[in-house]
């Protein structure tokens, strides 16, 4: 009794038609790294500094010297917008 209710059971699992597989496609959203554009670094300017000679007067030295820390600020300006635009 037990071997025929187990053949049949089989037998009706075998009938039942074979479950539906269905295709789909999904997107699915991956964050992809993409490199920084290199910045465009500014010309490192020239600094009045350079230009002068030696035994030039006093004057013309600490003249040099105001005129080269405004430029260099200038300089550093930049730089730090240039930073600020890569954060």
């Amino acid at each position: 009794m037990k071997r025929a209710l187990i053949l049949c059971l089989f037998l009706g699992g075998c009938a039942a038609p074979p479950p539906r597989v269905v295709v789909q496609k999904v997107d699915v959203p991956v964050p992809v790294q993409v490199p920084c554009p290199a910045p465009s670094v500014p010309a490192r300017p020239a600094l009045p500094i350079a230009t002068l000679k030696p035994g030039a007067a006093p004057a013309e030295v600490d003249r040099a010297l105001v005129a080269t820390v405004a430029v260099l600020q200038g300089y550093a300006a930049q730089l730090e917008q240039l930073l600020g635009v890569q954060r």
